[in-house]
């Protein structure tokens, strides 16, 4: 499966100017353009002649335009721990390019508020990264060899190796300011540098562009798995990825994930965080769980049996009515929401009430013989239909991860409801469920419905800013410490959702939501 979304991003900022940017190996060849009507050459402004530029293909094998690469990097600082500052960035790609000493003395003058670009053409390598005004920058470059009559200069071999696995030594690059952009730019040829003026007009009409292909990839890392991975879009915020499927290596997938994501029920208000998919295993943990309750069944007494065997048949009935579609979240704080999804979701909501209530009747005659928590079930509302079941004293048995969850006097309360549209059941744990999940199927009722979901494979929500999610995942250092923390957050903007689908020939996601707050300014 894809990594999480922000987690890829920030990797591709950097492989974005790396991989279109590693020493160049090989005779330059020339790639021809993938269509007619290709993008039309951006007029070069006066100065010394250049040559010609090579024609660039809208599908290069390597290739990257980040418009506001200071505002991408802030956007994912914002939520998540150690992404390395713009400066810390600029030296590792500049490292690729030039010598260690020279790349030290380069890389504060890289700024991250004009686009960084790359791309992977005719057999070379050709990175463009924005400098500050000033002379700092030709100053570096003094002293090293001329090539051409536009000012270029031959470097010595790269500090680093950006593709450690094609078996050859890094080759040195020609470097050039363009006093006309003030872009430093490295290529292999003195026509790859003249490229560089034509990347904005090709590749910039989308503020966050990447690609790489396998061809290239596999000189970085001979496992890469896929064809292609490519994402466009305006910003971490609203963006589009496609992962293709390599010939003969099928994409990688999971058992526990299917097809039918609940992703109406996540587009509500006051869902801090959520998750959905189908768990294609269900049909086989549902017959397994009702062997053994029927197992239990027949090793009990002759009296328990009587009591035991027409709770057990209603709970295999309410079981069955279970498609595998599942939702998961938290929000408001101390609130766990659970989706089941249900092709007849008015007949699983029956079931399951009819096994609640005999369930609770049940535990109310057990409470005579053995001390068992009592607990109580009712009807609480209509429009939406609302149940709550609430089980006293259960305190000393719920673990301290499942604590907030209990009122204030130690109950467990559960409110249940259903909607068609929604496509099944609605679960609120907490302490007070019955308005969360009355408003829960009320906004699930009037949005997206079920039946058009049933291609996702994966959706998830979010909507808690940075301020509060990113001490979470910081000080967070247990499973149950994070549990607990979630639990805890409350929705405080508008929601990211994130949509997973399998294509025949890739996995395709969109991420959309309010642009993401920065949590440190770059240059």
């Amino acid at each position: 499966m894809p990594r999480p979304r922000h987690v890829a991003l920030a990797a591709a900022l950097v492989t974005a100017t790396i991989s279109a940017a590693p020493g160049c190996k090989k005779a330059p060849q020339r790639v021809p353009s993938t269509s007619a009507g290709a993008t039309p050459r951006a007029r070069t402004p006066a100065g010394p002649a250049l040559p010609a530029p090579h024609q660039l293909s809208q599908m290069p094998d390597a290739g990257a335009f980040i418009a506001r690469p200071a505002e991408v990097l802030a956007g994912i600082d914002a939520y998540l721990p150690e992404v390395p500052a713009l400066g810390a960035l600029a030296g590792f790609t500049l490292r690729m390019q030039a010598p260690a000493e020279l790349a030290d003395k380069l890389a504060p003058q890289v700024v991250g508020d004009r686009p960084w670009a790359g791309v992977h053409v005719a057999g070379e390598d050709i990175v463009v990264l924005p400098v500050r005004p000033g002379s700092a920058v030709a100053d570096a470059l003094k002293g090293f060899e001329s090539v051409g009559d536009f000012g270029a200069v031959q470097l010595p071999a790269p500090a680093g190796d950006a593709t450690p696995n094609d078996g050859k030594p890094p080759a040195p690059k020609l470097a050039w300011l363009d006093g006309q952009t003030n872009n430093l730019v490295f290529a292999a040829t003195l026509q790859g540098l003249a490229t560089s003026r034509q990347l904005p007009a090709t590749y910039g009409s989308r503020p966050l562009w990447f690609t790489l292909a396998d061809t290239r990839a596999r000189a970085v890392s001979p496992d890469f798995p896929y064809a292609r991975v490519a994402a466009a879009g305006q910003g971490l915020h609203s963006l589009d990825v496609h992962v293709l499927e390599a010939p003969g290596k099928p994409l990688p997938s999971s058992p526990d994930l299917g097809e039918g994501a609940l992703t109406g029920m996540l587009k509500v208000p006051e869902l801090a965080a959520g998750v959905s998919t189908r768990w294609p295993g269900h049909k086989k943990a549902v017959a397994d769980a009702i062997k053994q309750m029927n197992a239990g069944v027949d090793r009990a007494g002759f009296a328990a049996k009587l009591m035991l065997d027409p709770l057990v048949d209603q709970a295999a009935k309410a079981l069955r009515r279970w498609n595998g579609r599942v939702l998961l979240g938290t929000g408001p704080a101390r609130h766990l929401r659970l989706g089941f999804g249900a092709d007849d979701p008015a007949a699983g909501y029956r079931d399951l009430v009819g096994c609640l209530r005999t369930l609770v009747d049940n535990l109310s005659l057990a409470r005579m013989f053995a001390d068992v928590p009592g607990a109580s079930f009712k009807k609480v509302g209509d429009n939406p239909t609302v149940y709550l079941l609430t089980v006293d004293g259960v305190s000393r048995h719920v673990p301290a991860v499942g604590k907030p969850l209990l009122d204030d006097k130690g109950r467990l309360r559960v409110a249940l409801a259903a909607n068609e549209r929604a496509g099944g059941l609605l679960v609120v744990i907490g302490p007070e469920p019955i308005p969360v999940v009355q408003r829960w199927a009320k906004a699930a009722a009037e949005g997206e419905p079920a039946k058009d979901s049933t291609n996702d494979l994966l959706s998830a929500a979010l909507a808690v800013g940075p301020e509060r999610l990113k001490p979470l995942l910081e000080t967070a250092s247990s499973q149950s410490m994070l549990v607990t923390g979630a639990l805890g957050l409350e929705a405080d903007r508008a929601p990211t959702l994130m949509v997973l689908q399998r294509k025949p020939d890739r996995y395709f996601t969109t991420i959309r939501g309010p642009e993401l707050e920065p949590g440190r300014k770059g240059n």
